[in-house]
């Protein structure tokens, strides 16, 4: 049961939707809607993470060269 609520908790569709429901919401302060403040952190994170993931991405591929070039032996070639 624990782990059904978590894949709903998780699911991207509802993260969306529960955004985009609080932006609607009107703020206290201005009166304008919460998209307007909620939006540019979100991007702001999404651009974060993704750069993230990408730098991570990068480093497993030099360590599987680097591994790759290891395996090959001194004399460049796996005859």
């Amino acid at each position: 049961m624990i782990d059904r609520w978590r894949l709903k908790l998780t699911n991207k569709w509802v993260a969306f939707a529960g955004v985009a429901g609080a932006g609607l919401l009107p703020c206290p302060d201005c009166g304008i809607p919460l998209a307007a403040h909620i939006w540019p952190v979100a991007g702001a994170v999404w651009l974060f993470r993704r750069w993230q993931r990408r730098g991570e991405a990068q480093l497993d591929l030099l360590l599987t060269g680097d591994l790759l070039d290891r395996a090959a032996g001194p004399d460049g070639g796996d005859d």
